[in-house]
């Protein structure tokens, strides 16, 4: 949601966040969800088509976002025009186009249910706390790791693992965001399967420097 304010003779458009609830989704205008389960805590912005998904706690799209076949853990944070789980066309045959295999909207009755079902059985999966950036695509059937990062308009032909930057077409790793002792750490932690209680009674560690926060909750 968005909110026009006039600032000295300027109209400024500031993002209005929503207030979301445990057991009911945000669901922008335009949203379309077929055979699509939705966790706690999720906002999904206008205008996104969502198709057989997995989409876990506390996830949030931008709009004009389509998802395919995908498994989304927790916490993730996507930006609008986002690309996730395209899925192909039959190249290798006679004709690739949609009539010849999924042909009812052109008057062909009899579906390529094989070709179908196969191709909804290609998972694309996207870990916990991952920040994907405005307009990237992630193929289909690929994993992306927890905590990583997807520049902005990215395309992601490969596997990325945790905690990792890519950016770029095809995508290419850019950095680390932190050295691999951290990862570890922080992939035992796994603070994002944590009770909303707990999330509730650590809450300000998220802003403690991240060895801070390692040396606090990797005992626990």
């Amino acid at each position: 949601m968005y909110e026009v304010i006039e600032e000295e003779g300027l109209r400024i458009m500031h993002i209005e966040f929503p207030d979301l609830s445990r057991d009911k989704p945000v669901i922008g205008k335009g949203t379309q969800l077929k055979r699509t389960t939705l966790g706690e805590w999720v906002e999904l912005g206008e205008n996104n088509l969502i198709d057989n998904c997995v989409i876990g706690d506390y996830n949030y799209t931008g709009q004009y976002c389509f998802m395919q076949n995908s498994d989304l853990k927790k916490f993730i944070s996507i930006a609008a025009q986002v690309r996730i789980g395209p899925t192909n066309h039959p190249y290798d045959r006679v004709s690739q186009h949609i009539f010849s295999y999924n042909g009812a909207s052109y008057g062909f009755e009899q579906k390529d249910t094989d070709f179908l079902e196969k191709r909804q059985q290609i998972r694309t999966t996207i870990g916990n706390d991952v920040w994907i950036g405005h307009g990237a695509i992630i193929q289909s059937g690929l994993t992306v790791g927890d905590g990583a990062v997807i520049g902005s308009g990215a395309v992601v032909t490969h596997d990325v693992a945790p905690y990792t930057i890519v950016g770029g077409v095809s995508a290419k790793v850019i950095k680390d965001r932190f050295a691999d002792e951290i990862k570890t750490d922080l992939e035992q932690i796994a603070w994002w399967n944590w009770s909303r209680q707990k999330l509730e009674e650590y809450y300000l560690d998220f802003r403690l420097p991240v060895e801070e926060f390692i040396k606090k909750h990797l005992k626990d």
